[in-house]
């Protein structure tokens, strides 16, 4: 896959500020210092910046390579679908296309035509969620996607490390579990499902400001694959692990649970963008072309 330069300097930015960062950790301290470093106003001016999505999603994939989960694609998705910037610089934004377990306690929610608003309280003094709705522009909801696909795919990067590096440390009848055919196979059957995630959230990358049918094609694919694979991933890796990783104070389980998170956040979204996908033969054969590599998405 091509790497951008924007996406290589914020992953590298991220992963090293966040390498001694406790998990969960305190939610505020560390929301404080994404905003400080303006992580999440990369997409402030997101329509005529394409490379804003590079720096956009090198940030959200090493948060969750790292295993911290923080509203950031929620935030970024509101910010950029926000017809007016948010009133406040450090607020916790939400989005019907974005809300994983963050919109019930955001402090900004943006509605799908954009118009930004205080979060509302019931009478006993909770949150309202946000809820989903048909009106939701395809560029946004797929921008929200590639983000959800970027999340995923940095966590099943992260869970991948931790199983290899597991069954190459672990040493039993003298020699690494990896040096074991099986278990060598496994890892690789781990490795191909990383990849096939990598390649389905390229494709909506590349599509995203083109035609809206291969669009909506790629973020059709996106979903299914990611549905598909992303749980297989967390399975296989704390299959590798020996069905450990699962405790406080163990590395793996902060990636594994933000798959199947975002893999059941996606749930939500079924058939969304499909109607504008064509039926006839012939142009649905064209749409599974893969994007052109040398354009900038």
């Amino acid at each position: 896959m091509t790497t951008h330069s924007l996406e290589t300097d914020l992953d590298v930015s991220v992963t090293e500020v966040i390498a001694d960062w406790d998990r969960p950790g305190d939610l505020r301290e560390h929301w404080r210092i994404a905003t400080g470093l303006g992580w999440t106003a990369i997409l402030d001016d997101f329509p005529d910046q394409r490379e804003l999505l590079d720096a956009a999603c090198g940030a959200v994939t090493a948060l969750a390579r790292g295993g911290i989960a923080l509203p950031l694609r929620q935030t970024l998705v509101a910010r950029a679908a926000a017809e007016v910037p948010l009133s406040t610089e450090d607020a916790i934004a939400g989005h019907p296309a974005a809300q994983g377990i963050w919109a019930p306690i955001a402090d900004v929610l943006v509605g799908a035509d954009g118009a930004p608003a205080e979060a509302g309280r019931d009478f006993a003094g909770r949150p309202y969620s946000v809820s989903s709705s048909p009106e939701i522009p395809l560029r946004v909801a797929a921008l929200s996607e590639i983000l959800r696909c970027q999340e995923m795919l940095g966590a099943a990067q992260g869970a991948f490390a931790e199983a290899r590096r597991y069954v190459t440390e672990r040493v039993q009848f003298g020699k690494p579990l990896a040096a074991i055919p099986a278990v060598r196979t496994t890892l690789g059957q781990l490795k191909v499902d990383v990849r096939q995630l990598e390649t389905v959230t390229h494709e909506v990358r590349l599509r995203l400001f083109g035609d809206e049918a291969a669009l909506a094609f790629a973020l059709a694919t996106a979903r299914a694959v990611a549905a598909e694979v992303a749980p297989r991933i967390a399975q296989t890796a704390h299959q590798l692990h020996g069905a450990m990783g699962i405790t406080y104070e163990a590395a793996l389980h902060w990636r594994t649970k933000l798959l199947w998170a975002d893999c059941d956040e996606g749930a939500l979204w079924g058939d969304d963008g499909i109607a504008a996908i064509p039926v006839d033969e012939t142009a649905l054969w064209s749409l599974t072309a893969p994007g052109d590599r040398g354009q900038r998405y």
